[in-house]
């Protein structure tokens, strides 16, 4: 094998081993252990937020811990957001984002196929055929937990 054949065949199989490691961390990954909330929530939190500094606005979100949670309204009680399971059901990827233009949870990404969740789980577009689970949201003082 030649030098030059040598280097190519190396790039290419770092490249698709950076991609294949990428591809791997975005499904199912989290960047939020679950805390436990101060005051109370305890060790069945999925998902801990403060709520003077964590999706400040109307149609913020978060994604973690197998949990989307949006923002839906102005205020502080658990009215105020929803939570829901970030697994498509279609094909059981992580749901990619909420577009608060249309209003919808979108999973089009890495999967591909674009379904689309409204704020309460229902599918608004298929595939996918079975909404999105609900989780419970606690509210106390300044700490959203979701159960």
């Amino acid at each position: 094998m030649e030098r030059r054949d040598f280097v190519s065949n190396i790039g290419l199989t770092l490249v698709l081993a950076c991609t294949a490691g990428l591809a791997a961390c975005s499904k199912g990954g989290s960047d939020n252990p679950a805390p436990n909330p101060p005051g109370g929530g305890g060790g069945n939190a999925r998902l801990t937020l403060n709520l003077s500094s964590d999706l400040p606005n109307v149609g913020d979100f978060k994604i973690s811990n197998g949990v989307i949670i949006i923002r839906t309204s102005a205020g502080s009680t658990a009215g105020n957001f929803t939570a829901l399971s970030s697994t498509c059901t279609h094909q059981g990827c992580t749901v990619a984002t909420y577009n608060n233009s249309s209003k919808l949870i979108e999973c089009n990404a890495p999967c591909g196929h674009g379904s689309r969740y409204t704020t309460s789980g229902a599918v608004s577009n298929g595939p996918a055929t079975a909404a999105l689970t609900p989780f419970t949201i606690k509210v106390d003082g300044g700490v959203l937990t979701v159960v």
